[in-house]
């Protein structure tokens, strides 16, 4: 839950100061306290850049909120992150920047690229509804932009990221599923939505390698 690595407390004083209401207190409940934090992120601008407006008290405090709840044993106390914009609309920061080793030309994922991903993947509520851990689930292995990886959203947040990076991500629906969703069939034949229409989604992204294909 949210409160193992970080103090319950605080996140809900983080909360009084951004005047959002006292979360309940299961895992989802905190979980969609933070995924409303992440939301108040800076509009809409024009990307792959670090906003150049100054960033006020309510961004500064919701993204330390969001960035200490998700990243394990990182002390309460770190500098609040900083937000970035893709060109397509995808709102992220980093929880950690991954490093490029000496010998490794492929760090920074290109076209055709070996890639491995750990992700979470969160609606707007805070419920987690896919993820690559759990029983029967492994990373992602694919090569990047040449097959698909979840939605083009994750896919252009990908694009920036190092090898062993972490990163906190916000996708609009044109760059998900759009105004339909993912359905899918129940037990008694009927359908439900897996994610919902036009719906924001937040994932956890790790990139765990980066690999050029073979010659």
């Amino acid at each position: 839950t949210p409160c193992a690595s970080f103090s319950c407390a605080q996140l809900l004083r983080f909360l009084e100061l951004l005047r959002l209401p006292r979360p309940a207190s299961s895992p989802a409940g905190m979980y969609a306290a933070l995924i409303h934090a992440v939301a108040l992120l800076p509009q809409s601008r024009p990307a792959v850049k670090q906003f150049a407006a100054p960033v006020g008290r309510r961004e500064l405090v919701s993204g330390a909120a969001a960035a200490a709840a998700l990243l394990l044993e990182k002390p309460a106390s770190a500098a609040a992150p900083q937000f970035f914009e893709t060109e397509g609309g995808v709102k992220y920061f980093d929880l950690e920047v991954g490093k490029c080793g000496t010998f490794n030309v492929a760090c920074v994922p290109q076209a055709g690229d070996l890639i491995k991903l750990k992700y979470k993947a969160y609606l707007p509520s805070g419920q987690m509804f896919d993820s690559s851990e759990g029983p029967g689930r492994k990373p992602i292995a694919a090569k990047f932009k040449k097959q698909p990886i979840l939605n083009p959203g994750v896919e252009e947040a990908l694009a920036t990221m190092k090898e062993g990076g972490k990163r906190v991500i916000q996708v609009p629906p044109a760059m998900a599923y759009g105004d339909k969703g993912i359905k899918i069939e129940t037990k008694d034949g009927g359908s439900e939505y897996l994610v919902p229409p036009n719906a924001k989604l937040q994932y956890e992204l790790e990139l765990l390698s980066v690999a050029a294909p073979p010659p």
